[in-house]
């Protein structure tokens, strides 16, 4: 038997949390493999320092039949992967399918058999034990460091025929251009309505660029179309797990923070010394955002 790691690129490299799922598998497996839809040999080649035996390239991840022959024809019987949408669709399906037990917002993997998830948006922790030798676990970022390896890749082309079509039809797609990947960074700098207005997130996307973080906002702003919708972290949006988390001029709704509970450390900036959000904040800072954040940058030139 064998673990499948499903890799997630950031800027045409891999992406650290699926580096992080990578060292995982090399923990519970001898024989790691990965699936992804880059097509630059020499790249994947260097993915034994990553931890990969084998990669396996496919045109689309919507290629189930074939990713579903790889699986049986690998004798795949564990799947590790980042706690991503496309993957979660994916991972859904295989569960379906082949019989896999599926679980998300795995925290630890105390063995093959038993795993630690978060669940209750991030208020409590549950253990689970496996029963089925066939199992996928979406892991939440920033529970290990990555690892590097020594090892030789093997790059397995699978057959680009799709002979099994989804039902339903993708009219528009538009690719996010974004510095740093949301899902991937260590530290987010997000702000809300206590900004008043889009045009002052300069200041914002200043101390991203000075700190190489990426920038997040939270849901009222969004809906404002202050900024777009793929940068809205909480209970309806994306859930991140950053090393660092600014919260700035956001109160720290009970949604918001469903979103974004599990990050290590959060620092909150607001001029309202009652917001919700610094019950659950490591650190706080009273004050003008506006005084506050230039002060920031300054320190950091």
């Amino acid at each position: 038997m064998s673990t499948l790691v499903f890799i997630d690129l950031n800027k045409s490299k891999i992406s650290e949390s699926s580096a992080q799922a990578a060292t995982i598998a090399n923990q519970l497996d001898d024989k790691v493999y990965g699936l992804t839809t880059y097509n630059d040999d020499d790249y994947i080649s260097s993915l034994g320092n990553k931890g990969f035996d084998k990669v396996f390239k496919i045109d689309d991840f919507k290629n189930f039949d074939a990713i579903k022959e790889t699986i049986i024809n690998h004798k795949i019987n564990t799947i590790v992967s980042p706690n991503i949408n496309l993957f979660k669709e994916l991972a859904s399906k295989i569960s379906i399918k082949l019989n896999f037990s599926i679980t998300s917002n795995v925290l630890e993997i105390v063995d093959n058999n038993s795993i630690i998830s978060s669940i209750f948006t991030g208020k409590a922790e549950s253990q689970i034990n496996f029963d089925n030798e066939n199992r996928i676990y979406l892991l939440n970022k920033n529970i290990i460091d990555s690892k590097e390896f020594d090892k030789k890749v093997d790059i397995i082309r699978i057959d680009s025929k799709i002979s099994q079509k989804d039902n339903f039809e993708i009219l528009d797609q538009t690719l996010i251009e974004e510095d740093i990947s949301l899902n991937d960074a260590d530290i987010v700098i997000s702000a809300g309505r206590g900004l008043k207005g889009p045009e002052n997130w300069k200041m914002i996307e200043e101390l991203a660029k000075k700190l190489n973080a990426a920038t997040a906002c939270s849901k009222p702003v969004s809906d404002a179309g202050w900024r777009p919708h793929h940068e809205h972290v909480g209970q309806t949006g994306l859930k991140i797990s950053p090393k660092i988390y600014f919260a700035i001029g956001i109160s720290g709704a009970i949604q918001h923070l469903a979103g974004v509970n599990s990050s290590k450390t959060i620092i909150v900036i607001n001029n309202d010394p009652d917001a919700p959000f610094f019950k659950a904040a490591d650190y706080g800072i009273v004050g003008d955002a506006f005084e506050v954040i230039p002060k920031i940058i300054n320190s950091l030139s």
